[in-house]
C-alpha cells in the first residue's frame, strides 16, 4: 500500500493559515497598518473600495524595505521582530509571527511598492496568489504601498460569506479606531470608494478621542492616572451621565496594543457603584504599560487576547485608579442611607404636652398557667396593619410621572405594598406577586406604543428645537443604513455634516427628550443583532421607545395608582416579562412562605 501522507505545497498552506489571520477585509486593514506603525510611519494613508472587497491600500511614511527584504517579507514565518523564541516574551511591536503578508497574498491580488530613505531607487513586486509575477525597480518616496484587490478571488466560499458593504466597513473602521487611539501621534486618513472619508491629524490623546468620537466628549472625560511597580496606567474615562446602554466605546489598551478583557472592563464599572444605572456602560479609554515579559500576547492570531502574569493586582490598580479620578471630580457614589426620614420631625417640638405612661395592672394574671396567645383575631389585626394609612411623602408621585388614568371603573381592592419604590408587593390566588416597578412599567409602554405604531400612520410632531446629534463614523454608516426606515416612522432625520445628523421631528407618541437615546439605542441594536430593521422596525421602535420613557426609582405610589398599575400590566400579552425580555413579576408562593416558618 501506497504512502498517503504528505507535505502541503506552500500555497495551500498558506490559504489554510490565512483563514485564522485574514477572516474578513477588516483584518487585512488591521495587519497592514500595524507593519505601517512597526515601520516607523508618521502619517498613514488608508484607501477602502467597495469595503474591501476590490481594494485595500495602505500608503505609510515608514522606513520603507530594500529590494531583498520586499521580497522576503512575503514569505511565511519570515519577520523583522523577533529571533529567539525569548523574543516572544520581551514584544513591544504590534506584529511578530511573519505570518500576516504571506496570507494575504494567498488570497488576494497583491502589489508592493517600497523604498527606504538611503535607496535611490524603490522595489515594485505584483503577486497573485502566493506566486511572483514580477519584481522591478522603481521610482518611489520613502515608504511602502500596499495595495490588496480583489481579496478572497480564489477561495469563493469565503468571499460569499462576507457580510453587507455597510457591515464589513463597520469592522474596518473599528481595526481603524484601535490604531488611532493606540497611536495618537500618527496622522491617518482614511478614503471610502475614493472619497475622503475621515481624518485623524497627529495630536494628543484626549483631542483624538474628541476627533474620533465627537464633541460631546469634550468636557465628559475624566482622566486617571496611576504609577506602581507592576503597570503604569493613563488615559480617560467618561463621567458617569455619560453611561450608555451599550458598551461601543470601551477601550484597552496595553503597551498601546488594544486587547479585549472582561475582567478589566467589569473593574471599571465596579469603581462607579451606584453612579451608574445597573446595565449601563461607561466609557473609558485605558492604557496599561507593563513589562513586556508579564504578558503573553501569542495566544491567538488576532492578538487581542493577552494573558497577565499579574491580572489581579492590575485588575484592583484600574479600579482604585477610577475611584480616584471620580472622586477627585468630586463625582463619588453616595451612602446607601434611606432618604426617607425627616430629621427635622424627629427631633421637632411636639404639638402637645407629653403625657406620663400609664401602669396597667392584671390582678388575674397567673404565671403558672398554661400561656398561649389568643390567635382568634389575628386575621382582623393583620388588616388593621395593612390597612394603615400611608406617610404623606412630600414626592412626585406615581400618576404626576405617568399620568396614569384607570381605564376600568373598578380596580380590585388588594392591598399593595411598595419597597425601595422599586418593587410592588401584593397578593394573588396562590401567592405573594412581587412586580419590577421599572420592567413592569416598560412592558405596559411597549404594547401601547407598539399598537399606536401599528394602526397609526405613524404621525410626526415636530420639535420645539432641533436636535443634533453626534455620532462616529462607523456608528454614521449604520445611521444612513436604516434611515428611510426610521423616517417612514415619523422621524425627520437627515445628515447635517461629516459625523452629525440633525432630528427635526419625530414620533408623535413619543416624547422628544427621548429621541436621542432612542436613535442611539436603534444604532446598537442593529450593529448588535444585525437584524432586518424593515422586519422588525415597529417592535425595534416600541421597546427603545419603552425602555427609555419606563419609570425607574424615587417615585412614590399611592394605594389606587398601584392597583391601576398592576390592572395594566396583566392587561398584556406578555405581562411577566419586561419589553426585552426580562422577569418582570416574580410569585413566591403561599406554599414557599409556610415551609420557611415550618
Amino acid at each position: 500500500m501506497a504512502d498517503i501522507i504528505q507535505l502541503l505545497p506552500d500555497s495551500v498552506a498558506n490559504q489554510i493559515a490565512a483563514g485564522e489571520v485574514v477572516q474578513r477585509p477588516a483584518s487585512v486593514v488591521k495587519e497592514l497598518v500595524e507593519n505601517a506603525i512597526d515601520a516607523g510611519a508618521t502619517d498613514i494613508h488608508i484607501t477602502i473600495v467597495d469595503a474591501g472587497r476590490t481594494l485595500i491600500q495602505i500608503v505609510d511614511n515608514g522606513k520603507g524595505m530594500s529590494e531583498t527584504d520586499a521580497r522576503m517579507a512575503l514569505e511565511r514565518h519570515a519577520t523583522s521582530k523577533i529571533r529567539t523564541a525569548k523574543d516572544i516574551f520581551a514584544i513591544r511591536s504590534m506584529g511578530f509571527r511573519g505570518e500576516a503578508l504571506a496570507s494575504i497574498v494567498a488570497v488576494a491580488h497583491v502589489e508592493l511598492k517600497t523604498k527606504r530613505k538611503e535607496d535611490e531607487i524603490g522595489t515594485h513586486i505584483i503577486i497573485k496568489g502566493s506566486e511572483v509575477e514580477s519584481q522591478e525597480p522603481i521610482s518611489f518616496q520613502t515608504g511602502t504601498l500596499f495595495q490588496v484587490k480583489n481579496l478572497f478571488y480564489n477561495i469563493p466560499a469565503r468571499r460569499k460569506f462576507l457580510r453587507t458593504n455597510e457591515t464589513e466597513l463597520k469592522y474596518i473602521l473599528a481595526e481603524i479606531y484601535h490604531a488611532a487611539l493606540g497611536h495618537p501621534h500618527i496622522a491617518f486618513t482614511v478614503y471610502k470608494d475614493r472619497d475622503l472619508h475621515a481624518k485623524y491629524p497627529a495630536t494628543h490623546l484626549k483631542q483624538r478621542i474628541i476627533t474620533i468620537f465627537g464633541k460631546r466628549f469634550e468636557k465628559s472625560l475624566l482622566s486617571i492616572e496611576s504609577e506602581s511597580s507592576i503597570c503604569k496606567i493613563h488615559g480617560f474615562i467618561g463621567t458617569p451621565d455619560t453611561a450608555k446602554k451599550h458598551n461601543f466605546n470601551q477601550y484597552l489598551f496595553v503597551n498601546n496594543r488594544f486587547f479585549k478583557q472582561r475582567s478589566f472592563q467589569n473593574a471599571v464599572i465596579r469603581a462607579y457603584g451606584n453612579l451608574i444605572l445597573p446595565q449601563e456602560y461607561p466609557p473609558f479609554f485605558i492604557f496599561i504599560e507593563v513589562d513586556p515579559a508579564h504578558i503573553d500576547v501569542n495566544i491567538h492570531p488576532t492578538k487581542t487576547e493577552i494573558k497577565f502574569v499579574d491580572e489581579y493586582s492590575i485588575n484592583s490598580i484600574i479600579e482604585s485608579a477610577v475611584k480616584y479620578s471620580l472622586g477627585k471630580s468630586n463625582i463619588v457614589p453616595s451612602l446607601d442611607f434611606t432618604d426617607d426620614t425627616d430629621y427635622n420631625d424627629m427631633f421637632s417640638t411636639p404639638q402637645s404636652e407629653i403625657k406620663a405612661p400609664s401602669i396597667r395592672v392584671n390582678t388575674n394574671y397567673n404565671p403558672f398557667a398554661s400561656h398561649k396567645a389568643d390567635v382568634k383575631n389575628w386575621e382582623q389585626l393583620f388588616e388593621d396593619f395593612e390597612n394603615q394609612p400611608d406617610p404623606d411623602i412630600p414626592e412626585q408621585t406615581f400618576a404626576s410621572a405617568l399620568h396614569l388614568e384607570s381605564s376600568e371603573p373598578h380596580v380590585p381592592e388588594a392591598t399593595c405594598l411598595q419597597i425601595q419604590k422599586k418593587y410592588i408587593v401584593t397578593q394573588g390566588k396562590t401567592g405573594l406577586l412581587l412586580i419590577d416597578i421599572k420592567r413592569a412599567h416598560s412592558r405596559i409602554l411597549f404594547e401601547q406604543f407598539l399598537q399606536q405604531i401599528q394602526t397609526s400612520t405613524h404621525a410626526s410632531q415636530k420639535t420645539l428645537l432641533p436636535i443634533q446629534i453626534e455620532v462616529t463614523h462607523s456608528e454614521c454608516v449604520i445611521l444612513k443604513q436604516i434611515l428611510p426606515e426610521l423616517q417612514s416612522l415619523g422621524f425627520d432625520i437627515e445628515e447635517f455634516g461629516s459625523q452629525s445628523f440633525v432630528i427635526q421631528g419625530c414620533p408623535s407618541s413619543l416624547e422628544t427628550t427621548h429621541v436621542e437615546s432612542i436613535i442611539r439605542d436603534f444604532i446598537y441594536d442593529f450593529n448588535e443583532n444585525h437584524t432586518n430593521i424593515t422586519e422588525k422596525m415597529y417592535e425595534s421602535v416600541a421597546k427603545s421607545m419603552a425602555k427609555t420613557s419606563a419609570l425607574y426609582r424615587n417615585v412614590h405610589m399611592q394605594q389606587d395608582e398601584m392597583q391601576v398599575f398592576i390592572s395594566q400590566l396583566f392587561q398584556c400579552e406578555s405581562h411577566s416579562l419586561s419589553a426585552d425580555g426580562k422577569v418582570a413579576v416574580v410569585l413566591l408562593e403561599y406554599d414557599e412562605i409556610f415551609k420557611k416558618f415550618n
